[in-house]
């Protein structure tokens, strides 16, 4: 303000001429070069003459120069055409000031001056200064070294003000400012309050009209958009307070990767806090960031510098249907979350302090629904802690059903609880599968890094109805019981893998599922790998569940190297054979024979045969094998024969037969259309 106090002071000194002129109707006063301390002057004219308004003042001067940031001034021309002096008090109701500068071009202002010189009291009103292409009013009321001011912009175009920063703004900020593209209608307003040097007090308004911003990668974007701004800064005891109010209120806008229509959904942002620049201390005392019918977002923040260091945030209940496609979605494009069908409400909590932090989840009346059907959850309440810090967090979730895939899940209770980035259970967590249950006696999430998620689980299997089982996967009617113990099973870099062997009663026998593996579970592409043992099946429930036709006796097999993808087999080494300790009764049907023939390539042998009379038939030994690879089943069967190989070898009490296959290469989906076939055929038909 020190600029501004010389160049008021020697204008209110030259009103005081008034006395000297008050005897004559002119009165003029030249000077070659004048200067007082940072402020001169070249060829400085200053002329007064009586009119019947009072007292005109002209002045001139080649050049004027003052202290920065001004500095010098050329073609200076200024004039009032009514001075007043009253009482102490110099006047210029309505006066005009032309110059020429290097930066500001050339100007022609109009203003009006109240001096009260004795008092260190004056006012002045300024218009028609031009910056940035656009007109500036000014006011500015100075008393002694107490001062205020006010500016108001009506309209000022975005990359006119730019333009005219850029030589003034830091060279990183200048060149990030190259890559982007901005267009604006600006109105702006501010009042300043200080005192000496130092500013006290400011408020600003900002209008952005027409918003159009866009980066060089077009990652963020906002067209036609309407931003209003207020801040409020107010100084005291070596720090600043400030209070700071936006809306977005119209257009649209992009940072990648949320999108957002503020004329549908407009967003607002109150803030509240301090800053102490000698410290480089910032606090935010309050904060609401709001999206209508979206988002409402309280929270306190303070840090140093640029490093956050305390926060407690909180996002009120709001409907998880709307914030998903907004805030949630585009964040997990490539995950198994990245479309899904929500209901019902969520909130949220966090706190941190320094690099612990605090999560809490609630969930009212939530439900969730893959769209690709692999996982469901419903009627979701309670709350899901997680934290980093050594401080308990508690989980306590309840639920009315689900499903995994086709498999329908149960109502249950999760209760567990979460310390240093690991969640342990603290109970039993029973989870219904069809009419049994899945009892898991250990259960872990750990989580130490954001993308390096790990679990673990170990339980039992409760007795699982096959035929439901078999229904809610489409399979055929499967008869009998499944269950078993699991071992430890381990999920890390999106692949599933079991330690030990899982143990089944399945079909009155036992079966060892053994090196499971499964990449991608969630994936488009699930992976899974096995080998698989069956020891002592009863033949009599196995084929009866698959309408094969009734054979009586055990069954052992193996399943090596199997591989799903998508589900679906892509390779296996499979052998299905009666052990040889095997003393159970061995019979055959004619339906059986006639379907193990079609699957070796033979069909209608009883037909031709006077074995079409007896109705079933011993056997000694049975057994198939295929090994599948690349999607050609490579057949043969308990042992060979003179042309082919033997599936069924006969033995035992008349009546006896052999089955003998004759295909050794077979299609898979040919494979499957024959097991089709077998399935729905009534059998044989005995003539």
């Amino acid at each position: 303000m020190a600029v501004l106090r010389t160049w008021l002071v020697v204008t209110a000194a030259m009103l005081g001429l008034w006395q000297v002129a008050i005897a004559s109707e002119q009165l003029s006063l030249s000077v070659g070069s004048w200067q007082l301390e940072q402020q001169s002057a070249d060829n400085l004219t200053i002329e007064f003459n009586l009119t019947t308004n009072g007292l005109a003042l002209e002045a001139t001067a080649d050049s004027l120069k003052l202290a920065e940031p001004i500095g010098r001034l050329n073609k200076v021309s200024l004039s009032c055409d009514e001075v007043q002096l009253l009482a102490e008090r110099y006047l210029c109701k309505q006066g005009n000031l032309i110059f020429n500068h290097a930066e500001l071009g050339s100007q022609n202002i109009q203003f009006s001056l109240t001096a009260q010189p004795e008092a260190s009291h004056y006012q002045l009103h300024l218009t028609g200064l031009k910056l940035a292409e656009a007109e500036i009013a000014l006011s500015v009321n100075l008393h002694a070294e107490q001062w205020h001011v006010a500016v108001d912009i009506p309209q000022l175009e975005l990359t006119s003000l730019l333009a005219y920063l850029s030589p003034y703004l830091a060279a990183d900020t200048a060149d990030l400012l190259t890559g982007w593209s901005y267009d604006s209608k600006l109105t702006m307003t501010a009042e300043l309050d200080g005192h000496g040097s130092q500013l006290e007090q400011a408020k600003f308004k900002l209008t952005a009209a027409a918003l159009n911003l866009m980066d060089a990668d077009s990652q963020f974007v906002t067209e036609d958009a309407k931003l209003d701004i207020t801040l409020d800064l107010k100084h005291s005891s070596e720090q600043w307070q400030f209070d700071i109010a936006s809306t977005l209120l119209a257009g649209q806008g992009y940072a990648e990767p949320v999108f957002i229509d503020f004329m549908a959904t407009p967003l607002s942002l109150i803030a509240r806090g301090s800053w102490m620049p000698t410290q480089q201390l910032w606090q935010i005392e309050q904060v609401n960031f709001k999206q209508h019918d979206i988002v409402d977002i309280n929270g306190q923040l303070s840090g140093r510098s640029n490093q956050l260091e305390s926060a407690e945030i909180e996002l009120k209940q709001t409907s998880l249907n709307n914030l998903y496609p907004i805030w949630i979605q585009p964040f997990i494009v490539d995950s198994a979350l990245a479309n899904l069908e929500l209901a019902g409400n969520v909130g949220v909590k966090l706190s941190q302090q320094q690099e612990a932090y605090q999560v809490s989840i609630e969930f009212d009346e939530t439900f969730i629904d893959d769209e690709h059907s692999r996982f469901g959850l419903y009627d979701l309440n309670g709350h899901f802690g997680w934290t980093n810090s050594s401080q308990i967090q508690t989980s306590h979730l309840t639920w009315q059903g689900g499903y995994v895939y086709a498999i329908p899940l149960g109502g249950s209770e999760f209760v567990a609880e979460t310390q240093a980035s690991e969640l342990r259970l603290q109970q039993r967590w029973t989870l219904p599968i069809l009419d049994g249950e899945l009892q898991l006696s250990e259960f872990s999430l750990i989580r130490p890094e954001f993308d390096n998620t790990q679990w673990s689980f170990a339980g039992e299997l409760s007795p699982i109805s096959m035929e439901a089982l078999s229904s809610a996967l489409e399979w055929p009617t499967l008869h009998g019981k499944l269950s078993g113990v699991i071992p430890k099973v381990n999920y890390h870099n999106q692949q599933v893998q079991m330690d030990g062997a899982l143990i089944m009663k399945v079909f009155d026998g036992t079966t060892v599922l053994q090196n499971l593996k499964l990449d991608h579970a969630f994936g488009s592409l699930p992976q899974l790998y096995a080998d698989v043992e069956l020891t002592n099946l009863d033949l009599e429930t196995l084929t009866k569940t698959f309408e094969f036709g009734k054979i009586t006796g055990k069954l052992d097999g193996q399943l090596n190297q199997l591989r799903l993808s998508n589900w679906q087999p892509v390779a296996f080494d499979a052998q299905f054979y009666t052990p040889e300790d095997d003393n159970s009764r061995h019979r055959i049907s004619q339906k059986a024979v006639d379907s193990l023939s079609k699957l070796g390539g033979a069909s209608g042998v009883l037909q031709r045969s006077f074995l079409r009379f007896f109705e079933d038939f011993s056997y000694q030994r049975l057994g198939l094998s295929c090994k599948l690879t690349n999607d050609v089943c490579q057949m043969a069967g308990v042992s060979e024969a003179e042309q082919g190989y033997y599936i069924v070898k006969g033995g035992g009490l008349p009546p006896r037969i052999n089955v003998v296959g004759y295909t050794r290469r077979v299609g898979w989906t040919d494979l499957l259309e024959r097991l089709k076939s077998v399935s729905n055929s009534s059998g044989p038909v005995i003539q």
